[in-house]
């Protein structure tokens, strides 16, 4: 009986949104959706990592030494278990390592190899390159500033303290 009840809730928050709301709704989907395939596509093709993946290994080429798998699973917008499956899978591949933090032994720290480091520089353009031609080039300058003061106004309203905020 609950699931009838929550599924009635459901459809009855659906009907409350307007059809532009709805519209604008469906398009967020659709470029995310439209965008991911070949994204993946292309980061499997030239280095046979998915976007998880690559993001993973990229967001640690972005400091000298280690970050906290917390904060790693913070920026790559996942949960602690996702992020912990896909790092033993990229440490069994040797381009990343994980291990105690030596400030907190209660800390676990990611690390990106040589290897993985040379991944990300070797991937970097290939995953610019794709981006740039699937959504960047279809916005002028002032449109992607409009674009993404949209986006931060969504994204601090479920997440204000995310870490593309910080100072």
């Amino acid at each position: 009986m609950t699931y009838i009840s929550n599924e009635i809730d459901h459809r009855e928050q659906l009907m409350a949104f307007s059809s532009e709301e709805l519209d604008f709704w469906h398009r967020v989907v659709a470029v995310y959706m439209g965008v991911l395939p070949t994204l993946e596509r292309d980061l499997q093709r030239a280095a046979n990592v998915s976007f998880f993946e690559f993001q993973t290994l990229d967001h640690l080429s972005s400091v000298d030494g280690a970050m906290s798998m917390t904060q790693l699973a913070s920026r790559c917008n996942s949960s602690l278990s996702r992020l912990s499956h896909v790092a033993r899978k990229l440490e069994a591949r040797g381009l990343l390592t994980r291990r105690l933090a030596d400030y907190d032994k209660r800390v676990t720290v990611a690390e990106l190899t040589d290897k993985g480091r040379t991944l990300v520089d070797k991937v970097r353009d290939v995953y610019h390159a794709s981006i740039e031609s699937r959504v960047l080039e279809s916005l002028s300058p002032s449109e992607l500033r409009q674009a993404t003061n949209l986006l931060d106004t969504m994204l601090r309203r479920n997440n204000p303290n995310h870490w593309l905020f910080a100072s």
